[in-house]
């Protein structure tokens, strides 16, 4: 080679290089611009950041903040620990609350420990608890993060605490509240502390609504017949007397726990026969399920016709399994007439349960199913059809030709529902049965292969000889994709475990996105959004700086018109009304998750949460929480609240439909 040809190439190699460094550099320089006009606290890239190392479940990274001078880093990043859930933070939310005096880093503290539920430090917080009683506001936290960490001790630690605090009285029930959800606990003292905490409020004239509501919450989930028994004359009264109607319904629930106890039959029936609120009557008339159903089914029956849809769907679900054959015929008079279709379904339903042979109760109800233009009313009337003798092949032979995905996950439900009330199966019903499962799980359906799979898991003693080999059920679990098939995955393991008989142990996706960052860079704090449903518009404000990730993806999918034209596939009423499935039948998601964002939001009513199939799994499904939901505190993502429309999302059903969804920008946009 010449030193000519030499110096030109190392010349031109030079040239090539500084170009191309340039050109990255430029490119990085844009990229860097795309995302640095925030609206939001993100404007700060320090605490975009914690954010970063908290969706990496970084727990040391994060760390690394406590020792900034800065407040709002140090808060930033003891929040952070409450999504990362890792018990190496533990040692530093302690240090937090025995040396640093501001009370919102302490909040932040007792709000991680909480979320990392552990034990390890119940000691340690009792004794500042007993030693910091002065400090309301941080112990008043610190007792609900007992409650999500409860031990016996800790249990007998807050049903025995006295306290002439309001704030700290508040904290013990949220406590106590938390302990039934995360430990499982069903203490009478517990019971009786709230019970005493309720009933002084009103003696010693607080004015606390909050306290009170959480109190009923409590008696509402604590599903104990004899706990709950004790209180029976306060819980009948405040049902039928209390002037807040969330308080009432609340105590409306509890008594389902005990409806077989003496009075209970007599309350509902008085319940029901002067209540005007739906709110109240829908967990009244749930109550009635386990009631010696003579003495209520009249009331229940009158509701099928109620001008509330929800409240007459609620009738048609409790009277299943409760008619005779002449409140039979009485609820079919009533459900050709329901104009709704919802309830007009499950009174069919409860109908052809105990009139199963006759044809004329079948082939109305086919008629609907053929004529209707609606799949989920067609999903509702092939479970009513599947009642009858008539109609014994309706779910398989639905099952082996429709092609809509939520009348075929249906129909896979109704089949294996039906195969397991057997207690055992002929040979031929059992290769009946080993071609259907295989079918469905060779589908590489993730609605087919959950519902295969968790009835396998559930009916190993019985038909485990009919079930597809573990070795196939194997290899398609690994064919699956992660994180869009991900349930699918869960549930093929839990069913190896079962069969197997070997301990489960959930299994986290590989991976997941974090923010977006270019998504949110012009969404202000108070940025609202409008959903557009069939029952009229509800305007939601986003909670960018809690849940910067999840509104990332939400904006992301709203301006590709993800969400336009899709239903509401799950309602349960006083609960959730929740949509945004692709597949419409509760499998549906998206190639990619996003990470658990817990934040000290709490779900109350219209508070719009992400579904997930387990911690960081979160993809574009969303609900609406119809009334406080205190359960999901801390274990599903609250990314943005209904400002205006409440009314309109408490008219939600199943099989309602989303006509657009937009971000307020964009109609201002388009306007212009």
């Amino acid at each position: 080679m010449s030193k000519l040809n030499y110096s030109f190439k190392l010349n031109f190699l030079l040239v090539f290089i500084c170009v191309f460094t340039s050109a990255c550099t430029q490119d990085e320089n844009l990229n860097e611009e795309k995302i640095i006009h925030f609206d939001n606290k993100f404007k700060d890239s320090k605490i975009r950041d914690i954010y970063n190392l908290r969706d990496q479940r970084n727990t040391l990274g994060v760390a690394e903040y406590l020792t900034s001078d800065s407040l709002k880093y140090r808060r930033e990043a003891l929040i952070a620990f409450g999504s990362i859930q890792d018990t190496t933070a533990l040692p530093y939310c302690k240090k937090i609350l025995e040396e640093e005096n501001n009370i919102s880093l302490k909040i932040a503290a007792a709000f991680a420990i909480g979320q990392i539920s552990s034990p390890v430090l119940n000691d340690f917080l009792i004794n500042y608890i007993v030693m910091h009683e002065a400090d309301e506001e941080v112990v008043e936290h610190l007792f609900e993060a007992l409650g999500m960490c409860a031990t016996d001790r800790v249990i007998v630690f807050m049903t025995g605490f006295v306290t002439l605090s309001v704030p700290i009285k508040r904290g013990i029930v949220k406590g106590l509240y938390k302990a039934i959800i995360w430990q499982k606990s069903t203490s009478l003292d517990a019971a009786l502390q709230v019970m005493r905490i309720y009933s002084r409020s009103f003696s010693e004239g607080m004015e606390d609504d909050e306290t009170r509501e959480w109190c009923s919450s409590f008696f509402g989930k604590l599903n104990s017949e004899h706990t709950l028994e004790v209180f029976s004359s306060n819980i009948f009264d405040q049902a039928r007397r209390n002037e807040d109607e969330l308080i009432r319904a609340n105590f409306a629930l509890a008594i389902k726990a005990f409806s077989k106890a003496n009075g209970s039959a007599t309350a509902l029936q008085k319940i029901l026969s002067t209540e005007k609120s739906p709110l109240v009557l829908i967990n009244a008339i749930r109550s009635t399920e386990a009631v010696k159903y003579t003495t209520v089914i009249d009331e229940t029956i009158s509701f099928l016709a109620n001008e509330n849809p929800i409240v007459a769907t609620v009738a048609a679900d409790v009277l299943y399994r409760k008619l005779g054959w002449n409140t039979s015929k009485k609820v079919y008079k009533i459900a050709k007439g329901i104009k709704y279709p919802n309830p007009r379904a499950k009174a069919l339903k409860a109908v052809m349960e105990e009139r199963n042979k006759q044809s004329e109760i079948y082939n109305f109800a086919k008629d609907l199913f053929d004529n209707s233009s609606s799949v989920y009313e067609k999903c509702l009337l092939l479970e009513a059809m599947n009642e009858s003798k008539i109609g014994k092949n309706i779910a398989f032979d639905t099952w082996k030709t429709t092609t809509s995905t939520p009348l075929k996950t249906k129909a896979i439900e109704i089949i294996t529902a039906n195969y397991a009330k057997h207690k055992s199966l002929s040979s031929a019903k059992g290769k009946e049965l080993n071609k259907i499962l295989v079918d469905a799980l060779l589908t590489n359906d993730v609605g087919q292969i959950y519902t295969i799979c968790s009835f396998m898991s559930s009916n190993v003693a019985k038909f485990k000889k009919y079930y597809p080999s573990v070795n196939q059920m194997d290899s398609v679990k690994n064919n699956l994709e992660i994180p869009l098939q991900v349930e699918a995955v869960i549930e093929i393991e839990k069913a190896i475990a079962a069969i197997n008989k070997t301990p489960y142990k959930y299994s986290a996706p590989k991976s997941n996105v974090g923010v977006k960052w270019e998504m949110i860079q012009h969404i202000k704090e108070n940025h609202l959004a409008k959903i557009y449903t069939n029952q009229g518009e509800i305007t939601i404000q986003l909670k960018v700086e809690e849940a910067p990730a999840t509104v990332a993806m939400f904006v992301d999918l709203v301006q590709q018109n993800f969400y336009d034209g899709l239903f509401f596939h799950r309602m349960v009423p006083n609960f959730v009304a929740q949509g945004g499935d692709p597949r419409g039948d509760g499998f549906g998601g998206l190639p990619y998750s996003i990470p658990s964002e817990f934040s000290l939001l709490e779900y109350k009513e219209g508070s719009l949460g992400i579904a997930s199939a387990g911690k960081d799994t979160e993809s574009c499904q969303f609900f609406f929480t119809e009334v406080p939901t205190h359960h999901l505190d801390g274990r599903y993502t609250v990314f943005a609240e209904v400002v205006e429309g409440l009314d309109v999302m408490h008219k939600l059903e199943y099989g309602d439909k989303m006509d657009s969804v937009v971000v307020v920008k964009d109609i201002l946009a388009s306007a212009q």
